[in-house]
């Protein structure tokens, strides 16, 4: 049961039944009758029933029925095409305006004038702007021409009348127009919105599970090789696999809350200090030198403090850097140097020639996701093979930016 704004109840039944009238009407208004709309069809028919209780009882009395009754007919039942062909009724009346006037007197009941304005109102707002101006310019010349053949005054009254229904058809297909492109444009920017969540997702996830599943590959591998010689050894690598899955639970969690805090509103504020940023390289690099690469570093302590995007991005570098020199060359010797170059801050990584380098650039999806971390912060990469046979991996930063407190935040 849910509560009105007027205080009365809405049963779940009730419910269904005002969805179920809903989707009839909505269907109902779509119907289609030999290519005409089915709301268009019954218009031309009430229209057309009236015109002909009107006509027949000679109220008013406009001339011999086999003058009106024709005029009355064309008229009406133009109006189903008002739609599909909008020009239809804009000729046919104003030739059947001509029709009547000419053979007996002008049309002056209020189902003719009605039938007019439909008409005119129709023309304007579903044809092209040419077409709709030329049909109500003969819809109204015809008009004048009628009321000149039978020397009224109203001239001034047509213009004004016509001329401002025809603004009023004009204005509704702006509208209409408008609505179509706002509703198509919110389409296309949930879309949009929502690509850009999945991409986001998808590059926290790699960022933080290949580098978590790297290490605990490598580890695996060494604790199984200790099982079968020396199993004391194996109790290393063990303890790195399992310090590492919890580090990797922690930062998933992280993420989590993150996105739960998006889709909330609160705690925003808390976001930045659930995310590594630059501090945290340093620990990074000491666990990589633990599971067994060989890690030298040149961190410049004269950095400016990054906002938490830039620190969370420089922290994304050289973790999946770490990530790909371990799967792709092995545990070679590694440096890794975060300094300042002119107004840009600089991140390189590189490692000595293994016996599995491989000289791809830029093929995987972590190298991808870094790049797009660095353009949306206005930055760059490199990436490629050195000449001794190893592998360099650049990204720049713009420094002026780091402190900027409008900077993105990790989310």
């Amino acid at each position: 049961m849910r509560v009105s704004a007027k205080g009365r109840t809405t049963t779940g039944p009730d419910r269904s039944k005002i969805m179920d009238m809903r989707t009839r009407v909505a269907a109902w208004r779509q119907l289609r009758l030999g290519g005409l709309l089915g709301p268009d069809i019954a218009l031309g028919v009430f229209m057309l029933a009236i015109a002909f209780t009107s006509t027949l009882a000679g109220k008013p009395d406009e001339g011999p029925l086999i003058v009106t009754v024709p005029t009355a007919v064309v008229m009406t039942c133009s109006l189903a095409w008002r739609r599909r062909f909008p020009l239809v009724p804009a000729f046919a009346c104003a030739a059947a305006d001509l029709f009547q006037t000419s053979l007996a007197q002008a049309p002056g009941s209020q189902w003719s004038l009605a039938a007019l304005v439909i008409a005119m109102y129709s023309t304007a707002s579903y044809c092209s702007e040419q077409w709709a101006a030329l049909a109500g310019a003969v819809l109204v010349a015809s008009l004048l021409v009628g009321e000149w053949l039978v020397r009224g005054p109203d001239y001034l009254f047509i213009v004004l009348v016509f001329g401002g229904v025809w603004l009023l058809g004009r204005a509704g297909r702006v509208w209409r127009e408008r609505i179509v492109y706002m509703h198509q444009h919110g389409q296309d920017a949930a879309r949009l919105a929502v690509a850009q969540e999945r991409l986001r997702i998808s590059r926290e996830l790699h960022d933080v599970l290949g580098h978590s599943m790297s290490v605990i590959a490598v580890q695996a591998d060494a604790a199984g090789a200790a099982l079968e010689s020396e199993p004391d050894l194996a109790k290393e690598p063990v303890n790195v696999i399992h310090s590492t899955a919890r580090g990797s639970l922690a930062e998933i969690r992280a993420m989590v809350d993150m996105l739960r805090y998006d889709d909330d509103g609160t705690g925003a504020e808390d976001i930045p200090a659930m995310a590594p940023g630059l501090f945290d390289v340093d620990a990074l690099l000491d666990r990589t030198e633990t599971n067994g690469l060989p890690v030298t570093r040149s961190i410049e302590s004269d950095l400016l403090v990054p906002s938490p995007a830039y620190g969370l991005t420089i922290y994304r570098v050289v973790q999946e850097s770490l990530t790909n020199v371990m799967k792709h060359a092995g545990m070679v010797s590694t440096h890794v140097a975060v300094r300042r170059d002119g107004t840009d801050v600089v991140v390189e990584i590189g490692n000595s020639p293994g016996t599995e380098c491989t000289a791809q650039q830029g093929i995987g999806y972590g190298l991808r996701g870094l790049r797009e971390r660095l353009e949306l912060l206005g930055g760059s990469m490199t990436a490629g093979p050195r000449a001794d046979g190893g592998f360099a991996v650049i990204a720049r930063l713009p420094a002026e930016r780091a402190g900027d407190p409008k900077s993105p935040s990790p989310a």
